[in-house]
């Protein structure tokens, strides 16, 4: 009988403890609902569509996904696609109160927002990965953009 033999599988570009992912950029668009910002991880690839995230109640982006796209069997999709992370608006890093008599947007009218990001992008289409009301949000834009989900 033979014996199993251990074998070394190296990945193509692992991320290493310690290592940082490529450099965030962050954008602000202004919608019919007000301003919403987003940050985009990565490059755009052809034909490919874009990763866009959207958080739950409370959170933002990095405190909602960051765990998961850190998560190291996360590496290689990451590699091959260009994320955005949807912020709510007044939910990003260091957003200012909201002034007296502002009228926050209504879960729909936040899924109205989106298509504002994508033209600012340039995309044309996206997977997306909700949680909480964020899955709520992209179901709602799924629903009113079939055809770019």
């Amino acid at each position: 009988m033979a014996e199993l033999q251990e074998v070394q599988i190296t990945e193509e570009k692992p991320l290493l403890p310690g290592q940082t992912p490529e450099a965030a950029k962050t954008h602000s668009v202004e919608t019919p609902y007000g301003s919403v910002t987003f940050t985009v991880y990565g490059t755009p690839k052809p034909k490919r569509p874009a990763i866009l995230t959207y958080h739950d109640v409370g959170l933002n982006y990095k405190s909602c996904f960051q765990p998961l796209f850190q998560f190291e069997d996360m590496q290689e999709i990451i590699q091959n696609f260009v994320r955005v992370h949807v912020d709510a608006p007044g939910m990003e890093e260091g957003a200012p109160v909201f002034p007296l008599g502002y009228q926050y947007p209504s879960l729909d009218q936040l899924a109205d927002m989106i298509p504002c990001v994508l033209q600012y992008l340039n995309f044309s289409t996206i997977i997306g990965v909700g949680v909480g009301a964020g899955a709520y949000i992209l179901a709602r834009y799924a629903l009113n953009h079939p055809d770019t989900v």
